[in-house]
């Protein structure tokens, strides 16, 4: 798991080329512009959801992970607090292949991630996004959705 500002990005270029190609992506388009919803980057390997929705409370929230796919979560406007934990710590309660998706139950930590911030999440990443920050707020946010092979 990582988290950093954008302005950081060029750090993690050498984490994967298609990480690389996603975060080059966050920084050359203007992403208040985009609408919601799904963009291809490079086919199934790199896409971007672009996502708008209000932040929930931690009881509402629910830990994810992914089989494939690396997760790179960057807050377009607004900010919200985002659950982390191995999943190795995490109990597995449903399964969705076809759709890259586990979900789990379990405790982790909570990172804030601020308008203008990114956080990497890798398949053993647990993570738990869309958590409000004091209270519900209404955000917008990119998700660029990596296959490292």
């Amino acid at each position: 798991m990582i988290i950093d500002k954008l302005s950081n990005a060029e750090v993690y270029y050498g984490l994967h080329p298609r990480i690389k190609k996603g975060l080059q992506f966050l920084i050359n388009n203007d992403l208040n512009s985009l609408e919601p919803g799904k963009y291809e980057i490079e086919e199934d390997n790199i896409f971007v959801m672009i996502q708008e929705y209000e932040t929930v409370d931690a009881e509402h929230g629910r830990w994810e992970s992914h089989y494939k796919y690396t997760d790179i979560q960057y807050m377009i406007r607004g900010g919200e607090r985002m659950g982390y934990a191995n999943v190795e710590g995490l109990e597995v309660v449903e399964q969705h292949k076809e759709n890259d998706l586990m979900f789990h139950d379990g405790s982790g930590d909570l990172l804030l991630v601020e308008q203008g911030c990114f956080a990497i999440f890798t398949p053993e990443d647990g993570h738990m996004p869309t958590l409000s920050i004091e209270e519900p707020k209404y955000v917008k946010k990119a998700v660029v959705k990596v296959y490292c092979d």
